[in-house]
């Protein structure tokens, strides 16, 4: 497992800042992405929500901000904060806290994580705590929790692994993305209009 600093502001300046030192090619806006629906190997972008840490397949993510300026919207569950304008495309933000059950307001620190499937044009943001560091895992670094996960995130749990902190080491939750994008929850506000094939 290789470690990198997560600096710069946004996940395309994080990543060209990893890439001399990975062997892996940078994944860009817009480029074929091999990956599984698992996403057990590659490289995960590290994150917390309340206190629990996860990791995400780094081909979902296409940009990590600051949280923006949010327009809320009528009659949507409480972890659906509204819609967002991110240089001209109007995306969704969902807050993972609230989305978990805990109180929906994020720390200052919070970083918006923007998202999308691979397969077709749909993209969300996810408010998260904070954003960590970038790291490469292998498929063996994934287990099978040792105890089933509880709360709204667990169908989405593809296995755990252990990652090396400065203090000491700790268990981190791999989210399958791809899962939770297609999740009824998620895609309720679809547009039943737009076929996406």
């Amino acid at each position: 497992m290789t470690e990198q600093p997560l600096a710069a502001l946004t996940l395309r300046d994080a990543i060209a800042s990893v890439d001399s030192r990975i062997d892996a090619p940078a994944v860009s806006q817009g480029a074929p992405v091999e990956a599984t629906s698992a996403g057990t190997a590659g490289r995960f972008i590290l994150l917390s929500v309340a206190s629990t840490h996860y990791a995400i397949p780094e081909a979902f993510v296409t940009e990590l901000e600051r949280v923006p300026r949010v327009t809320t919207v009528p009659r949507v569950p409480a972890w659906l904060c509204g819609v967002a304008n991110l240089r001209g495309d109007i995306v969704s933000v969902i807050d993972l806290r609230a989305y978990l059950g805990h109180p929906p307001h994020a720390p200052s620190g919070a970083r918006l994580l923007v998202v999308r499937l691979l397969d077709e044009p749909f993209t969300t943001g996810l408010i998260v705590d904070a954003v960590d560091r970038i790291v490469t895992l292998q498929g063996d670094d994934v287990k099978a929790p040792a105890s089933p996960f509880e709360g709204a995130l667990a169908p989405f749990v593809s296995g755990v692994c252990t990652i090396g902190g400065t203090n000491s080491d700790r268990l981190v939750a791999v989210l399958d993305v791809d899962r939770l994008l297609r999740s009824p929850d998620i895609r309720q506000f679809d547009d039943p209009s737009k076929d996406p094939s």
